[in-house]
Order: structure tokens, then C-alpha cells, then sequence
């Protein structure tokens, strides 16, 4: 039986080869994303293991109230310690030359030994609290100058001195392009309360080894790629699950056209289950042979991303790329048993040849679609069920309702697909034949002779497109509503504010409205009062700056007046209305409330507030800017206020709906990039499932192919033909993914911000119809080499085979 699998295998070669490729770029997929999640694990690992070489103990802070110079103290002076030092880190604000400000973190430096881990690439160490060194992923040179601020603004900034380059390959600092490195008390006065630290010891101590500290700093960075890394293999899933369809449908069509081979077997006295075995057997070669070439491609395509982030200085710890065992050996599992598992099908319908079957002829054998009235029901549940959380999610605005709704309904879509698809195939071909004429009708007919694996075939592509329709819609519909919600979540259009430790001088906000097209200003003071025995933070305003400056229907009060957003009204026990005890630092009074709508400012009049809470500085600058302008001149007022506030009050912050609209804009923008490229792979594999139906129905219908030549068709005919059958098939596939990601990516959208944001003009339609029409294209391409194969066969050599 071996020798017999082994020489079908070779026997049929030629026709695995779509199937072997499609298993190729789905293993070669899972199998880059795992290597390269391990070598990125392993980076880290390595780099943090760097840090506690030689390390004998490390001690952490028990609780917030342990002193880390007591702890230092301790541990230096611990018999058989050779050395400590402290190791001290924490976030801080970085602001550049033009004004602009990021955050970073601030990590120590340790003496001068074996517990200096950080390695020094060019210049110098600091010496002198006026200077630092950055990482080597800042971007930043040596001579230049930063202004460090503490992460709450409560730290005066600090001007300091680039003097050295720190070496971070492969380390995980080098994704973050804020890292600076200077003296312990420097770090610790600028991160203040949120400093972490730790001591490390060498020699001869009882604590945390040095090595299970390594451990456990590396876990907290490998967690974050564990989870990029399981993201993406759910997208390697996809592709996985339209190459199983792929492989399902090759060898359904593979097996038919070899009937008379496996009835001939049964003649000669070959049982059911020895055929049976023998398909397995051959199933499983094709398996294994695509999944090896799946595991040498992926390796080989995740040793080529390294080199190239290495070559081009890619912020990534990557040192040595990291093929495990486990790699390799979750590729073939995969590949060979997604082979198998596909092809089973197939292998069953194999035994129930006959031998009498060798005299019929394939091509007179109809291929129906056979549905259980389980995938039935269980399609109509999905879809009924889908389609209801989906429509309550939208009612609700609920995001958390829609995503199992939307899952459903595609799950019972994707189930009725053996019906829906051969339905649709069959309308646009009858649509097709009776403005084509007869080549277009022979095309029709081809297309729809064999639901099932028409079904099979165009389910692969549908998949891929569905996806990524939804994402496109949902993105751009996302894009088009967005900024709505976010001018209703800003009552203003630019906020200024000053750092903690600061309020703000009245000539900063007579600069910030002298800004071109910046057209009023309101000052606002925040405070901390008592209101009804409950402590809260509120506005102090001015009332008629703020009517000239907000931009939404915000109630603002009035002398005697204290307005209260109303869950904080509800809280301390008031309604509209009442009468409240209001009191700060120097007094108390006695105002009325007036509540407002959930995620308003609380805020009191400025008079009433100086007479609670005396004289009082403000710390933000309401602004509000022109109307009508592009958003090229949005972003050019912002630049402009951020280098007045950088310039008048260096660590302030510069925030409003024009920077939530383009940072929202930025990342759905990228992960459209991403998450889109991800899918393409599918769509890849989806294709040459397309390719591969035509490449085997060409085998399939030679004879008729020969008769068609016989009585003139030509060849650059037979080729229209395969390709005009490729095209229906690709291009209703495409049709109904993109109608159902329609449905699936306003939904979602409007899911999150609610179905009044979403309009028609805001759905990318040249989008969608650019994936129909390239669905299509897809199709014919990957219909081009079988219909050249098909042109080429002599009628009468065809007639004889």
C-alpha cells in the first residue's frame, strides 16, 4: 500500500500543485508570524538577562513606604556583598527645541562595574546633573539639548545636555524613542511618586536571584508581543481556513476525474477501506511535503524581515533569529492536518466508488449540492440570530452586543454559502448569457454545472473579501463620523494647561488669542471643594468669556449658581434646583444647583468660587478657534498655539479635538494598512483555490473541450471561455463579500458611535466597487495559464483520452 501512495502522489504531481501552495503560504504564515514572535522573546530575554549578569540578588520595594536609600543602605552593608548600586526609573515628559512635547522614561545610570549593564555606543557618560545620554533609537545627537518635565508638571523643567548614546539593540528600551539615562536623584526628582526602583547586588546576598529577576522583567515585555503575536496568528487562522476550502474542493475534483482509475482497483479486488487508505496516504504526502516547504518558507521569510528591520535600524529587539522545535513542529501539525482534515471528505466519497462506474463517463454525471437539514437550521439560526444582536447592538450603541451579532450572522452566511453562491452564479450568469451570446451561455452553464465546488470555490474568495469589505467600510465610516463625536465630547476647540506646580499669567491667554484665527478665550481655574460633604473638583469660569468660547450647548452658571453634572448631583443627594453647602479653603456658601448632562464640566461662577476658596490663579486657557477652516489650517493653529504655550509655559499641554481627530485619523489609517495586508494573504489563497477549479476542469472536460473544437470553436475561444467562467465565479464571490462587509462595517460603526453619524456619502463606495472589480481582474488572471493549457490540446488527442 506504501508503494501504491507514493506512486500516486508522483503519478498526479502536477495537479497538487495549487493545493501544496496554498498550504505553502498558510504554514509559511503561522510559521514567520511564531518565529518571529520567538526571536523577538528571545531578544528580549537576552538583553534583560544582560542587565542581571552576574547579578547575585535583587531587592524591590515591599511597599510604597519602604525608603529605596535605606534598602541600598542595607544591602551594601550585607556580609558578602560586594557591590550595590540602585536602579531607579520612571516616566517623564520630553520637550524638544520647537516646543513640542512627548513623554519617555528616565532610567539610571549605575556606578561605574559589573552593575553597569547599559553599553555605551558613542560620547561619553554624564557626569554632571546638566547632562544625560539617550538611547540609540531617539533620533537625537550629541550636543543637543532637551527639557525634561516631570510626568504631572509638579517638577520644574530642566534644560539638560545630550553627552553619550546608549546602545540598545535587541533591547526592549529601543521600541520606545524617549529613553534617557542620568543620575539616580536626577531621575528620582523628576518622576517623583511614580519612580520604580530596585536594588541589585553583587556577591554573596539573600534575595531575589538575579536570574529569576531576569525572568520576570523579560515576561513583562514578552507579554505584550505574546499578544501581537496571538493577534496575528488569528489572522493566519483565516488564511488556514479558506486553504482548508482550497484543498477540500482540489481533491473532491481530483478524486471525480480519477473515478474509473478507483473503480478499476475495486475491479481488480481492491476493498473500500484500502482506497480509502490509499487516498488518506496520498493526502498525507501532499500534507507533509507543503507543510515542510510551509516551515523552511516561513523561517526563511522571518530570517529576511530581521535582517531587513536590522539593516534599516527598525526600533525592534531583534538579535538572532529563533526557530524552535515547537515552531517547526506546530507548521506540520498544522499543515499536514489541515490537509488531511480538508481532504477527508473527499477520502470518504472515494470508497463509495463502484466498480460499474468505470464505464461511465464524468462528464455526464451531475454534481449536486447536498445539504443536511442540520447545516440548515443551524444556517438559518446563525443568520436570524446574527442579524437580531447585531440590529440591537446598533439600537443599543453597543459595540460589546454587535460583535457576537455580526460573528453570528457571517458564521450562518458562510453555512448557506452552498446555496447562496450557486444562486447568485446562476442569476449573474443568466444576466451574462443573454447579452454575451453563446460563449457567454456555455460560460454560465460551465459555472453553475457543479454547485458544490462552484460553492467551495467562491466560499474561499468570499471569506477573504467579506473581511476585508468590513474593515474598509468600518474604517471609513469610522473616519466620516468620528469627528462629530469628538466635537460633542469637546465643548471647546483648543484647551491649554498649565503644569501642576503653575497657574497661568493673563498675558499668556492675551498671547494664546492674539494667535491668528484663534477668535476668543476664557480662562478657567480648577479647585477642589466641598460640596454637600462630598469632595469634588470643579471649574471656577468666568460666565461670559465661556458663552463667547464654547461651542456646544453647555449650561453655564451664574452668581449664586453651581453647576453639576448629574450622576455628582445624584451622589451628594440634590436635584435641579435645590440648594447646596458649598465650601472651600476660606469659607463656605450657599448656592443653587443646576445639573447638566453626563460628561459635562462641574463648574462654579469665578466671584463665588474667590469667596470659597480665596484668590485663585487659572491653570487652563479655553480656546476657541475660527470656523470653516480646512483641516490643514486646523492643524497650522495648532502647531502655532503649541509654540506659544512651549514658549510662555514650558511643560504645558496643548490638547483639543484637533489633535484627538488626527490622531484617531493616524491610527485608523495604519491598522487599515496592517490589518488589510494581513487579509490579503487569504485573498492570495482564496485565488488559487480559483485558479486551481479552472486548472482541473480543464482536465475534467477535455473531451468536451475536444467536441467544442470540433465544431469551430477556436482556440482564443476556449481560452474566453475559461476565463469568462473564472470571471462569474470570482466576481459574484466578490460581489456578495462586499455586500455583506457593507452590512457588517456600517453596522459596527454605527455600533460605537451611533447609527445618526453614519451617512451614505460617508461609505467608501469606489473602494468597495475597486475590490469588486479586482476580484474579477483576480479571477481572470488566475483563470490565464488553464485557459492557455486548454487552447493548446488537440481536439483529436483529446477525444482519445
Amino acid at each position: 500500500m506504501r508503494h501504491l501512495v507514493l506512486a500516486q502522489a508522483r503519478a498526479h504531481r502536477g495537479r497538487y500543485v495549487a493545493s501544496v501552495l496554498a498550504v505553502f503560504v498558510a504554514v509559511a504564515f503561522v510559521v514567520t508570524t511564531l518565529v518571529l514572535g520567538d526571536t523577538v522573546s528571545a531578544s528580549v530575554s537576552k538583553s534583560t538577562a544582560a542587565r542581571y549578569e552576574g547579578v547575585a540578588a535583587v531587592a524591590l520595594p515591599a511597599d510604597s513606604t519602604v525608603a529605596p536609600d535605606e534598602v541600598l543602605t542595607l544591602v551594601a552593608t550585607t556580609p558578602g556583598v560586594e557591590a550595590a548600586a540602585l536602579d531607579v526609573s520612571g516616566p517623564v515628559r520630553l520637550i524638544g527645541a520647537d516646543g513640542s512635547s512627548s513623554n519617555g522614561t528616565a532610567t539610571s545610570i549605575a556606578p561605574e562595574g559589573a552593575l553597569r549593564w547599559q553599553q555605551l555606543g558613542d560620547g561619553r557618560w554624564p557626569s554632571n546633573p546638566g547632562e544625560v545620554a539617550v538611547g540609540s533609537s531617539s533620533g537625537r545627537a550629541i550636543g543637543d539639548e532637551i527639557t525634561v518635565a516631570g510626568p504631572t508638571g509638579s517638577v520644574p523643567p530642566t534644560t539638560v545636555e545630550v553627552v553619550g548614546v546608549v546602545d540598545l539593540d535587541g533591547s526592549p528600551l529601543a521600541l520606545s524613542p524617549g529613553s534617557v539615562f542620568g543620575d539616580a536623584a536626577q531621575v528620582r526628582s523628576w518622576s517623583g511618586d511614580t519612580t520604580d526602583w530596585e536594588v541589585r547586588a553583587v556577591g554573596d546576598a539573600d534575595a531575589v536571584p538575579g536570574a529569576d529577576r531576569a525572568t520576570a522583567v523579560a515576561d513583562d515585555y514578552v507579554g505584550d508581543v505574546a499578544l501581537l503575536r496571538n493577534v496575528l496568528l488569528c489572522f493566519a487562522a483565516i488564511s488556514v481556513v479558506v486553504a482548508g476550502l482550497v484543498i477540500a474542493n482540489t481533491f473532491s475534483v481530483l478524486l471525480a476525474a480519477r473515478t474509473r482509475e478507483l473503480a478499476l482497483m475495486r475491479c481488480v479486488g481492491v476493498t473500500s477501506t484500502q482506497v480509502r487508505r490509499s487516498v488518506r496516504g496520498e493526502v498525507f504526502v501532499v500534507g507533509l511535503v507543503a507543510a515542510v516547504l510551509g516551515v523552511l518558507g516561513g523561517s526563511g521569510l522571518a530570517a529576511a524581515v530581521v535582517s531587513a528591520a536590522r539593516a534599516v535600524d527598525a526600533p525592534i529587539p531583534l538579535t538572532s533569529v529563533s526557530v524552535t522545535a515547537t515552531t517547526v513542529i506546530a507548521g506540520l501539525i498544522v499543515g499536514t492536518g489541515m490537509t488531511v482534515v480538508a481532504a477527508n471528505g473527499a477520502a470518504r466519497a472515494a470508497t463509495r466508488v463502484r466498480a460499474l462506474a468505470a464505464l461511465q463517463p464524468l462528464e455526464t454525471r451531475p454534481e449536486p449540492v447536498r445539504d443536511s437539514w442540520v447545516r440548515r437550521i443551524c444556517a438559518a439560526l446563525a443568520i436570524v440570530g446574527g442579524t437580531a444582536l447585531l440590529g440591537l447592538g446598533v439600537v443599543m450603541v453597543n459595540v460589546l452586543v454587535a460583535c457576537p451579532g455580526g460573528l453570528l450572522l457571517f458564521v450562518g452566511v458562510v453555512l448557506a454559502s452552498r446555496r447562496l453562491v450557486p444562486a447568485a452564479v446562476g442569476a449573474v450568469g443568466d444576466v451574462l448569457a443573454r447579452a454575451g451570446g453563446p460563449l457567454a451561455v456555455l460560460a454560465a452553464g460551465n459555472a453553475r454545472r457543479n454547485p458544490r465546488r462552484t460553492a467551495s470555490t467562491a466560499t474561499a474568495l468570499f471569506i477573504g473579501v467579506t473581511l476585508t469589505s468590513t474593515l474598509v467600510v468600518g474604517i471609513g465610516t469610522l473616519e466620516a463620523g468620528a469627528p462629530d463625536v469628538i466635537d460633542e465630547q469637546f465643548p471647546v476647540d483648543m484647551a491649554v494647561t498649565a503644569p501642576e506646580r503653575d497657574g497661568l499669567a493673563p498675558e499668556v491667554t492675551e498671547r494664546l488669542t492674539a494667535v491668528d484665527r484663534v477668535s476668543s478665550g476664557a480662562e478657567l481655574a480648577a479647585v477642589d471643594l466641598t460640596i454637600g460633604g462630598t469632595e469634588a473638583s470643579v471649574l471656577g469660569v468666568d460666565p461670559a468669556a465661556m458663552a463667547s468660547t464654547v461651542r456646544t450647548d453647555v449650561r453655564l452658571p451664574e452668581a449664586g449658581t453651581i453647576v453639576l453634572e448629574r450622576s455628582l448631583a445624584r451622589s451628594v443627594g440634590v436635584d435641579d434646583g435645590a440648594v447646596i453647602t458649598v465650601g472651600g479653603p476660606v469659607g463656605t456658601r450657599e448656592l443653587t444647583v443646576a445639573t447638566t448632562e453626563p460628561g459635562m464640566p462641574d463648574m462654579i461662577e469665578w466671584s463665588d468660587l474667590t469667596a470659597v476658596a480665596g484668590p485663585v490663579t487659572a491653570d487652563t486657557v479655553w480656546l476657541k478657534l475660527d470656523r470653516g477652516m480646512s483641516d490643514e489650517d486646523l492643524v497650522a493653529v495648532s502647531d502655532d498655539l503649541s509654540r506659544v504655550a512651549a514658549a510662555e509655559v514650558p511643560g504645558s499641554e496643548v490638547v483639543g479635538a484637533v489633535q484627538m481627530r488626527q490622531m484617531l485619523e493616524k491610527i485608523l489609517d495604519t491598522m487599515l494598512l496592517i490589518v488589510g495586508g494581513l487579509l490579503s494573504v487569504a485573498v492570495v489563497i482564496a485565488l488559487i483555490g480559483v485558479g486551481n477549479t479552472m486548472a482541473l476542469s480543464v482536465l475534467e472536460r477535455r473531451r468536451e473541450t475536444a467536441m467544442l473544437r470540433s465544431v469551430g470553436l477556436s482556440r482564443a475561444g476556449v481560452r474566453s471561455l475559461l476565463v469568462r467562467e473564472a470571471s462569474i465565479i470570482a466576481g459574484v464571490a466578490s460581489l456578495l463579500g462586499v455586500v455583506l462587509g457593507l452590512l457588517l462595517g456600517a453596522a459596527g460603526t454605527a455600533s460605537v458611535i451611533g447609527p445618526g453619524h453614519i451617512a451614505p456619502g460617508s461609505v467608501p463606495w469606489w473602494q468597495l466597487a475597486a475590490i469588486v472589480l479586482v476580484g474579477g481582474v483576480a479571477g481572470v488572471v488566475a483563470s490565464l495559464v488553464p485557459a492557455q493549457r486548454a487552447s493548446r490540446v488537440s481536439p483529436v488527442a483529446a477525444m482519445a483520452g
